[in-house]
């Protein structure tokens, strides 16, 4: 009896120790407005990974703290550019670099018709990089 007590308690820590770091690496983020229209729409559901500059590559989408007073409190954009990449044509009026700089990188929403982003931003900066997208959810019945 006090084995088998035993054997769930730790079967229990161990699945509350999984459940803790999977929720510290991975997260769910719902998007809010259109900005990354056609790929992403208002009140999609994303699985994202913490993650640090240097696992970026171009063509993915970042989730970033948002520099906005209003709405949201992140901003989920596709990467453009990295650090030591050119800084690409449409981005050059907000900022004063060829080149990007290290600890920053440049996001454009697919919708630039409806995107806050690099073009008026400038650099994001490493520290604001909250996640990348590993993949779009299936939409939740009933919500």
């Amino acid at each position: 009896m006090r084995r088998a007590l035993l054997a769930a308690v730790c079967g229990l820590a161990g699945l509350t120790l999984l459940a803790v770091r999977l929720r510290a690496r991975y997260m769910v983020i719902r998007v809010h407005g259109n900005s990354m229209a056609p790929a992403l729409t208002d009140g999609d559901r994303l699985l994202s990974r913490r993650t640090h500059l240097a696992t970026l590559r171009n063509g993915q989408i970042a989730v970033v703290l948002s520099p906005l007073p209003i709405g949201g409190k992140f901003l989920i954009k596709r990467i453009a550019a990295l650090p030591g990449d050119p800084v690409p044509e449409h981005v050059r009026k907000a900022v004063d670099d060829d080149v990007v700089p290290a600890g920053r990188f440049v996001l454009i929403g697919d919708n630039t018709e409806a995107s806050f982003d690099s073009r008026e931003h400038g650099f994001f900066r490493a520290d604001d990089l909250h996640a990348v997208t590993i993949r779009k959810l299936e939409p939740q019945h009933g919500r």
